[in-house]
Parts: C-alpha cells; sequence; structure tokens
C-alpha cells in the first residue's frame, strides 16, 4: 500500500516526465512513436521511481524501453531541472513496458472465444 507522500511524488513524477516527454522525446525514439507513461511506483524512501511505459507505433516496444533505461541518468537530469524547487534529492528512476493492455486483450480474445465454443 502507498502512503499519501509516495502517492503525491508518484502523481509528481509521472506529470513532469509526461510533459518532458512531449517536449523532448522525438529527438531519443524518431517521430511516429508515441510513449505514454501508464503509472508510476515509489520505493517508500522515494529514493527509486519505477515507470510503467505504454509505447504505440513501434514494432519493438522492449527496445524503446530499454533505449530509455539507457539514457535514464539524462531523463533524471531533466527531471532535476524541472523539480529543484519541490525535491532535496530526485530519485533514480527506471522504465518498465505496461504490458496490461495486450494482457486485457489476450483475455478478451479467450473469454470471446469460451463464449463463441459454449454457444456450439
Amino acid at each position: 500500500m502507498e502512503s499519501r507522500r509516495q502517492h503525491k511524488m508518484a502523481s509528481l513524477l509521472k506529470q513532469t516526465l509526461g510533459d518532458i516527454f512531449l517536449r523532448d522525446i522525438r529527438s531519443h525514439i524518431g517521430s511516429g512513436v508515441l510513449v505514454s507513461i501508464t503509472q508510476v511506483r515509489t520505493s517508500p524512501d522515494l529514493a527509486i521511481a519505477r515507470f510503467y511505459l505504454s509505447v504505440f507505433g513501434s514494432d519493438e516496444p522492449q527496445l524503446i524501453v530499454d533505449m530509455l533505461n539507457t539514457t535514464a541518468y539524462e531523463w533524471r537530469r531533466k527531471l532535476g531541472t524541472e523539480l529543484k524547487n519541490h525535491l532535496r534529492k530526485v530519485p533514480e528512476i527506471e522504465f518498465f513496458l505496461d504490458d496490461t493492455m495486450e494482457y486485457a486483450q489476450k483475455m478478451n480474445e479467450l473469454l470471446n472465444k469460451l463464449n463463441d465454443e459454449s454457444k456450439d
């Protein structure tokens, strides 16, 4: 269970990095690819922030996430610049692929398949 402080910090980090992505991500991944932050989880001591991303318009979304992880120091620096008046220390950041939508789609397909088989 997240504390109120963790929840507020996660919300602030999500909003700020989302704005940074809108402004700067094209120079890193090119055009035609959309990266959306779906969720942010912070450690209890706020030292680590895990960003879960959805990637649209790419055949290999994991490659995009891996590339963002290799440049995490740069994203952390930009985050620190934006939040210098709000944070004492900028958390280490990690990026993960959020596969919730794919999982939901597969479950929906399985349920539809079961429903079709039960009608026969």
